[in-house]
């Protein structure tokens, strides 16, 4: 007689250890960037575009290393990258204690930090996700997101008291510090993949016969072929392109907004932990975004909600123009948070919807360059024309348009012939 399975399916472990990696990582490296931006600037008297350029560096890095961390990671796996990616990173945060200008500061946060951040985070973690689940992929991707809001909820306050108690240098410190004693042993649980483990995919028992993977994908039709995409097939497809599109105007908006929202706040006259307490809350309510969209995803077509995600990121961008009283600024948090918490899940789920898992982190690190080229450019641009007008109207209006422009890209995209699990 055999008994009923209720060990847990060892994939939820690998999620929950990569989201709290993803918590610490983000919440450090990318949402309390805008928490050190005005101390930094006070004691260098660097300009914002100056400063954010830093931000952007490291974006420019982070797309011309992608599709070599792609190869390395499809060819070893993800947990080695992650774990050299948080010695690099902590390093990274340490070194951050000895800036004394401003190429200083572009080498060891836009190059070295960033290298070591980039490694750990995103393509790696997500690539690892992605081969432990097929059913229930933008539900575990949904869930190890939760991570990384969470970490901008918990470090940029944190971040912000470190700084009004210890500085900002010895805040980097302590950020370093932090990233080894988690991340290193976290990477202890990591597995690369189910076979790793003597398991399947999603913990479902072996099949009899798998279907082949490596086949042609068709799109002729306005649908997709469940079958996996080499690099150069994606390459040659129009929802490839159509992708890259959307992720660029959307990431012209998100990355100008959480470089620039805290400024822009204290600048509107919010108190400066009130302002780093309202980023931290755009990326609390971003959970509701990951958690809602990743469900709807394993249940919806994905290209509607991605839709949806942007048409929030563009009005939540306009209304933080208008952002001078808290409920205006809950608006804000309510809309951008929630349509960008949404495409986080959706992203690496569309796809792997798309084009299968066999070269998930070659396409993505292709990819990457074209990307973080709007990661790169979002801040730069906004900073240069608050400097110019003395004020961020005209920066959030460019922006709120580029996000729009990504619901067009989503429209296009044709409908996937994948079942929902």
């Amino acid at each position: 007689m055999s008994l009923p399975k209720t060990k847990i399916f060892y994939g939820w472990w690998i999620v929950l250890a990569t989201s709290i990696i993803c918590g610490l990582g983000y919440g450090t490296w990318m949402y309390s960037f805008g928490v050190f931006f005005k101390p930094m600037m006070a004691e260098f008297g660097w300009t914002r575009a100056m400063t954010s350029g830093a931000y952007s560096l490291r974006s420019i890095q982070g797309g011309i290393a992608s599709p070599i961390l792609g190869w390395v990671i499809d060819k070893y796996g993800g947990r080695v990258v992650i774990f050299g990616g948080a010695i690099i990173g902590g390093l990274g945060c340490v070194l951050m204690y000895w800036v004394n200008s401003l190429w200083s500061f572009y080498l060891i946060n836009g190059v070295i930090l960033s290298v070591g951040m980039g490694a750990m985070l995103y393509l790696s973690t997500f690539t690892v996700i992605a081969k432990w689940f097929m059913r229930r992929l933008s539900l575990s991707l949904s869930l190890m997101s939760v991570g990384a809001g969470l970490g901008g909820l918990i470090c940029a306050p944190a971040s912000a008291l470190l700084i009004s108690r210890l500085g900002w240098r010895m805040a980097f410190v302590v950020t370093g510090l932090v990233i080894w004693a988690v991340v290193l042993p976290l990477t202890l649980v990591i597995r690369n993949s189910p076979e790793e483990k003597g398991l399947q995919m999603d913990g479902d028992e072996p099949k009899p016969a798998e279907l082949p993977s490596g086949g042609h994908g068709d799109f002729s039709q306005g649908t997709t072929a469940p079958t996996d995409f080499t690099l150069r097939q994606a390459l040659a497809s129009s929802p490839f392109w159509l992708l890259v599109g959307g992720f660029f105007f959307q990431g012209l908006a998100q990355s100008a907004v959480i470089v620039h929202a805290v400024p822009a706040l204290t600048d509107a006259g919010i108190p400066m932990a009130t302002a780093a307490f309202s980023l931290g809350l755009v990326l609390a309510i971003s959970i509701v975004g990951r958690l809602l969209f990743g469900y709807l995803g394993d249940r919806m077509e994905k290209r509607t909600l991605f839709m949806i995600c942007y048409a929030m990121v563009s009005a939540g961008t306009l209304v933080l123009i208008a952002a001078r009283t808290m409920p205006v600024t809950f608006l804000f948090i309510a809309l951008f948070g929630i349509g960008y918490g949404g495409t986080i899940p959706l992203d690496p789920a569309i796809r792997a919807e798309y084009f299968g898992r066999t070269a998930f982190a070659k396409i993505q690190g292709i990819m990457s360059p074209l990307l973080m080229v709007s990661n790169a450019g979002g801040p730069i641009v906004a900073g240069y024309l608050f400097d110019v007008s003395g004020s961020y109207r005209s920066s959030f209006m460019i922006m709120a348009l580029m996000a729009f422009g990504a619901v067009g890209c989503a429209f296009f995209l044709p409908r996937t012939g994948r079942k929902k699990g």
